[in-house]
């Protein structure tokens, strides 16, 4: 598995982290395009890797079946030097470098593993990859690559570019249209007909609802919901609320309507205390609020499209900010709003900060109710709103498939008329049309790995995980937490050693290899039970319902199924090496750092790690392996050690000779014996 030729120092320094470097120019990642019943079909791909179970399509614009797909992209090289390439396969593939075929395997109902060593040559080396599946069984796929410097791994995210082709850029554009058509609630007024799956068993967007709207006047101050109403993008840039056309006179009538759905909770007209208001600010900025949003006195222009927050006092009544914080989900399902699981008193100290630094307020407005009640029938509100007392309309608005027919008119054009506005750029209603353009099967059918990158990207995931190279929108603005944390929240019970700073979270990139799907949902849904890693003050929130698609998606990005074999039976034998090799006592002194179950790490030094007795129902078997041979290699800012310098021997010889995958699959036996 392992090259002869060393690597000199200086590629090693200038690929730490991945062995080779990116061409900054060229988009990061590959190209593949599916084939399947005479179509096609093309996207970028993070790695060339994919897990599709039989029966399902390969991606949404193709149907279930016999498929075929190609990967092209390069690898940049610094320098020329040898590398293993190796696959693992239940399909055909071929794999091809600078125009050379390396690898020719099959595999069928399990997967087949081939390798082969190849030199890249400096510069950038061009890979194909061909892969076939005849349907009959679950199709997968993982490309990996090795050398002298560094154990088999899979060739990773930031080690791939490529130069878009005509198919891809129009499918990209496509795939964005898929995207909006949901986001904005298009099948909410034209009627869609069969072509969306009612019980949400297609693209699972098409289930988003917009928030509902029972308590409204309980909830938000009047004055708010007339500009809101009147000019939705004045308020937030990237709201996806229609602008309905409304003069100020019926915005006000709405509002005077909507208010009266429900009466605010009083509150103490006292200003919340200083230390109160503090102790907001540190969690804004340790939690994360600040990677999502700009503070509420944030005046500058701001390079990261952040949410404002300025009109945040004057939209909520005071009662109903701190019930939001506590559930965002209370009245939309859908939220991008994330569930921090906050106490009562942690959510008063954010209301209070916040209450005390947004400075925006709105005109009162007096309008007249029965006519708002009016309009907010007529208007259609009620097809996206959940409103008490107001049925959904029968508006004018054509059919799904005469808008097809019609082309750009309407809310596709950018004064919109009479349609509702949507203020559309100009990508945005291309892309609408480029998808209004296929057959609108799509809908029905939904591929996990793309919905796992669409909720990515929905959910602002990389604002707080840094992912695939790149830095997370909470490291870029480390700046602005100065102030925030000099009242920082911290854990209640500290430990020795541990990080203070908000910003410490894991990297996104290799969740999909590292985690059980199972669990992996759970967390990101946040109904886990315990918290990993306690001691950073960043606390991951709950988000729902996306979340075990999230799972799912990320495990078939790197073309892994739902769960690992079955792990062989007991080895006695072994569990009892693998607890010896954790300790102290002639092992690798694992429990310095390392908690198991409810005895303590010993000695933790700058940071500590996770509990092992949480080992088995987290991690996966290869991820572990990969882990121990080389931790730099999969999170170059661990402070975990490397116990095995040549990736085949440890400096502990006298226990099972000394060999480092017969140690560490040791460790793992006794690490789940431990569950």
């Amino acid at each position: 598995m392992h090259c002869n030729l060393i690597v000199p120092l200086a590629a090693i320094l200038l690929t730490l982290t991945h062995g080779v470097v990116a061409a900054p120019e060229k988009p990061a990642g590959l190209a593949v395009t599916f084939s399947a019943a005479g179509r096609s079909d093309t996207r970028t791909a993070r790695l060339c890797a994919l897990y599709v179970p039989k029966g399902t399509p390969a991606t949404p614009f193709l149907p279930a079946g016999p498929f075929a797909a190609k990967w092209e992209g390069d690898v940049d090289s610094p320098l020329r030097g040898d590398y293993t390439f190796s696959v693992e396969v239940r399909g055909q593939v071929k794999v091809s470098v600078n125009g050379q075929q390396i690898l020719d395997a099959a595999g069928a109902a399990a997967a087949q593993y081939a390798d082969k060593q190849v030199q890249l040559q400096k510069g950038a080396n061009h890979f194909t990859i061909e892969f076939a599946s005849d349907g009959k069984e679950d199709a997968q796929l993982q490309l990996h690559w090795a050398s002298k410097e560094f154990p088999r791994e899979p060739v990773p995210p930031t080690s791939w570019t490529h130069t878009p082709a005509p198919a891809e850029i129009a499918d990209a554009k496509k795939r964005d249209g898929r995207m909006l058509f949901t986001e904005l609630h298009c099948g909410a007024c034209h009627d869609a007909g069969t072509l969306i799956a009612k019980d949400g068993s297609g693209m699972m967007e098409t289930m988003m609802t917009a928030p509902d709207l029972a308590d409204a006047g309980a909830r938000f101050r009047a004055g708010w919901l007339a500009a809101w109403v009147e000019n939705p993008r004045a308020i937030r840039p990237s709201a996806t609320m229609p602008a309905l056309h409304a003069t100020k006179e019926q915005a006000a009538d709405i509002a005077a309507f909507l208010a009266t759905l429900g009466t605010p909770t009083k509150v103490s007209a006292e200003k919340p205390a200083t230390e109160i208001s503090d102790a907001g600010g540190g969690l804004f900025g340790n939690l994360g609020c600040i990677a999502c949003h700009t503070p509420p006195d944030f005046s500058a222009k701001d390079e990261h499209a952040r949410i404002p927050l300025a009109h945040v006092a004057g939209k909520f009544q005071p009662a109903a900010l701190g019930e939001f914080l506590k559930n965002p989900t209370a009245h939309n399902a859908w939220t991008r709003m994330p569930n921090f699981r906050l106490s009562d008193a942690e959510a008063a100290q954010l209301t209070a900060y916040l209450l005390a630094t947004a400075k925006s307020e709105f005109s009162a407005t007096t309008g007249d109710t029965t006519r708002g009640k009016t309009l907010v029938t007529s208007l259609g509100c009620a097809n996206c709103h959940a409103i008490p007392g107001v049925e959904k309309s029968t508006l004018a608005a054509p059919a799904l498939t005469a808008v097809i027919k019609a082309g750009a008119k309407g809310c596709l054009t950018e004064s919109a008329g009479k349609a509702p506005g949507f203020a559309l750029s100009p990508q945005q209603r291309e892309s609408l049309a480029s998808f209004l353009a296929t057959d609108l099967a799509s809908l029905k059918q939904d591929v996990p790995a793309e919905f796992a990158e669409r909720q990515i990207t929905r959910m602002n995931c990389t604002a707080c995980h840094p992912r695939d190279g790149q830095q997370s929108t909470w490291q870029k603005v480390e700046d602005e937490m100065g102030a925030l944390q000099s009242a920082a929240q911290r854990p209640t019970e500290p430990v020795e050693g541990a990080p203070v700073a908000g910003t410490v979270v894991p990297h996104l990139t290799w969740f999909g290899e590292k985690l059980l799907p199972g669990w992996m949902g759970s967390f990101i849904a946040g109904a886990a039970p315990y918290k990993p890693r306690p001691w950073i003050i960043a606390r991951m929130p709950g988000f729902g319902g996306p979340a075990m698609g999230i799972a799912v998606g990320l495990a078939q990005q790197h073309g892994l199924p739902l769960s690992d074999l079955p792990e062989p039976a007991a080895d006695k034998e072994k569990i009892a090496l693998g607890e010896k090799l954790t300790g102290m006592d002639g092992g690798f002194n694992c429990t310095t750092c390392h908690a198991v179950k409810e005895q303590a790490a010993t000695a933790v030094f700058e940071a500590p790690g996770v509990n092992f007795g949480n080992t088995a129902e987290r991690v996966r078997k290869g991820w572990f392996h990969r882990w121990l041979l080389a931790p730099l290699r999969v999170d170059a800012e661990t402070k975990m050690p490397k116990f095995s310098e040549d990736g085949v021997t440890t400096q502990i010889t006298d226990v099972l000779g000394g060999k480092a995958a017969d140690q560490f699959e040791a460790i793992w036996q006794y690490l789940h014996s431990l569950n």
